[in-house]
């Protein structure tokens, strides 16, 4: 046997066969007509055949379309053969006459029969099931990631190496004011355009660091993003590296969210800690000043008593008068700045209450308002007179601020918070009042310490109007805000409980003359306001006992009704530091005699005994610093009708 140079036709055919089911690949050739005339195992394998027929050679003379569900139209392959010729690369699915559902790739090209000259169709076909169904698990996954951050409540950007723009979810479009359309490709500087709050200078690009040093970068605090009509947003946010399986840096995904509500939520919140930190010392300072005062103003009252009118005497201590009215108003803001004063609430028609206030601070100002109140106003629950000074002070701090006149406009509408709602209030039907200027606005820098006792802008400002503002509606329940921007005006904005009652009308004022009789019992620990008050009811024509704490007035008190010398009215001083005050003195009197009379006194003006006295079993109250006419007046109004 001799030697041969190589493999003959049979060994080629068999090494052709294995190459190509090694490649997965297979062959098949048919007509026009759809009649196969052969096919090798490996097209047998791809499409599913093996079990129905024994080889290849029984699959001869049948119909294609019988061997084959393609998921396209009968004849769709060979429609564009016809038009083609050859067809490269072409991938369709189709189903196995068992159902399995599975994707071929073909190439397919028209020959023709070298005996006899027919034309005849040749496929070469591959089994892609395999890559089709990672594909489509990728693409699958491709779209669940992309709905899961076009869903999330984060923005979300995604950018290649280059630094430009490869996805923007929905937050981020409504945050950026760029659609996905309009950003793709862009740089992202051009989209997400933030700055320093405070310098207003650009921030470097958070992509840019985490290209730089390939880590997790966060973004620097009092960060705010330009939007592309213009708004801004404070915003945090972080940035990543995306990385491919071999680690290497392919892009970067930021992810920022809105802050605004809640930084502003912190610095109110903040505002609120130092204003009630100042609060206690200014109420304390303000009580002690008030017993001061209270001691000046009845002396100087008394004095100009005894020196008579027209005197010069008489004068002088009218002056000094003028001047002790003067700083109680300054304890007295003091006090309202310190606890925001107890409010006495009753149901009121604000939109009446708003125009009277705001009309009376504009009394002989260029400036003017134009009211903007809503028909259906609700009813709040508010002491009158100190949401009056609210709208006094707002309205005439607007008329400051533009200082040749202007236009003040106030709108009053109603509002809900809902639970969650940005602002911290609890959820419920509100009033909003809001006041806006025209002047120069405040600079954002300033606008954090707006409501801080002694800011101003203004060369005659005390600084404590708008603390007051701030003061009151915290008491209320309620709240304040201000929005402004340097050169565009600034408006402010309150919050107020509303009510669905009627509105009460205010309390008739009693006129009555001063002077009475009978015993009066005073409490006091303060020596110097325990002998003016004295002195200035022994001139109204009373006789006086006095006590510096409850306990003596007790005992003075159980002593007189022993003796049934009972006293007209008992004027109790409500702080005394180390012993028994007013409040329990009174508890402890009425138990002796549910018939007696008192009156409550007190330097805290926020005291919320002084605010609703009779929930606490005093007929009346009085503030001090007080003068002999409010004192007459008060006794008279409520003491025993002997």
């Amino acid at each position: 046997m001799s030697p041969r140079d190589g493999p003959n036709d049979d060994e080629l055919e068999a090494i052709r066969t294995e190459a190509l089911d090694f490649a997965g690949i297979g062959l098949y050739r048919y007509r026009w007509d759809g009649t196969v005339l052969s096919m090798d195992r490996g097209a047998l394998r791809i499409l599913g055949l093996e079990g129905r027929f024994a080889g290849p050679e029984e699959v001869a003379g049948r119909d294609i379309a019988d061997l084959i569900r393609y998921a396209g139209p009968r004849g769709f392959l060979r429609a564009r053969l016809r038009a083609e010729r050859r067809v490269r690369g072409l991938e369709y699915p189709f189903k196995t006459l068992d159902g399995e559902e599975r994707w071929a790739e073909h190439d397919s090209y028209v020959t023709a029969d070298p005996a006899t000259g027919e034309e005849q169709l040749q496929v070469i076909i591959r089994d892609i099931t395999g890559r089709k169904r990672l594909e489509q698990g990728l693409a699958a996954e491709h779209e669940r990631l992309a709905v899961t951050l076009r869903s999330i409540g984060d923005g979300v950007i995604t950018t290649g190496v280059d630094g430009c723009v490869t996805l923007v979810n929905k937050v981020a479009e409504e945050l950026t004011g760029w659609v996905q359309a309009d950003a793709l490709g862009r740089p992202l500087d051009d989209v997400f355009r933030i700055i320093d709050q405070r310098t207003r200078e650009p921030r470097e690009s958070p992509v840019a660091q985490v290209l730089r040093s390939g880590a997790v970068v966060g973004i620097a605090n009092h960060t705010a993003l330009l939007a592309r009509d213009g708004r801004e947003r404070v915003i945090a946010d972080s940035a990543a590296p995306i990385r491919d399986p071999q680690s290497r840096i392919i892009g970067v995904v930021l992810v920022f969210r809105d802050v605004t509500d809640k930084e502003r939520m912190h610095a109110d919140m903040l505002r609120i800690e130092r204003l009630q930190s100042l609060g206690v010392l200014a109420g304390g300072i303000a009580h002690d000043f008030n017993n001061l005062l209270a001691a000046i103003l009845g002396n100087v009252g008394l004095g100009k008593l005894y020196a008579g009118p027209g005197s010069q005497i008489g004068d002088l201590l009218e002056e000094a008068e003028k001047a002790t009215l003067r700083a109680k108003d300054l304890t007295r803001q003091l006090l309202t700045f310190a606890r925001g004063g107890e409010p006495a609430r009753r149901t009121t028609a604000l939109g009446a209450l708003v125009r009277d206030a705001a009309q009376f601070a504009l009394h002989g100002s260029t400036s003017r308002c134009e009211f903007d109140i809503a028909p259906d106003l609700y009813q709040a629950e508010v002491d009158p007179g100190q949401i009056s000074q609210v709208v006094h002070n707002l309205v005439l701090n607007a008329a400051q601020a533009m200082e040749g006149g202007g236009s003040i406009e106030i709108a009053c509408r109603n509002a809900a918070v809902a639970p969650g709602d940005a602002l911290p209030l609890a959820p419920g039907p509100y009033v909003t009042v809001a006041v806006r200027d025209h002047g120069p606005g405040v600079p954002a820098d300033r606008l954090a310490t707006i409501f801080e006792p002694y800011f101003t802008t203004k060369p005659r400002g005390t600084g404590l109007g708008l603390t007051i503002v701030h003061s009151i509606v915290l008491k209320h329940d309620g709240h304040v805000r201000v929005e402004s921007r340097a050169g565009e005006g600034s408006t402010f904005v309150l919050w107020l409980p509303a009510s669905m009652n009627a509105a009460e009308p205010p309390p008739p004022v009693a006129r009555t003359a001063l002077g009475g009789t009978g015993r009066v019992l005073l409490m006091d620990d303060d020596p110097a306001v325990l002998d003016v008050a004295a002195q200035m009811l022994r001139h109204l024509g009373y006789e006086v006992d006095t006590a510096t704490d409850g306990a003596t007035a007790l005992r003075l008190y159980r002593d007189a009704h022993a003796a049934a010398r009972s006293y007209e009215a008992v004027l109790l001083d409500l702080t005394v530091p180390g012993g028994m005050g007013g409040a329990e003195a009174v508890r402890r009197i009425l138990a002796l005699d549910p018939e007696a009379v008192a009156i409550a006194c007190s330097g805290y003006s926020s005291d919320p005994i002084l605010a609703n006295p009779r929930a606490f079993g005093f007929r009346d109250a009085l503030a001090k610093p007080y003068d002999i006419s409010a004192l007459g007046r008060t006794l008279v109004a409520v003491g025993r009708k002997t």
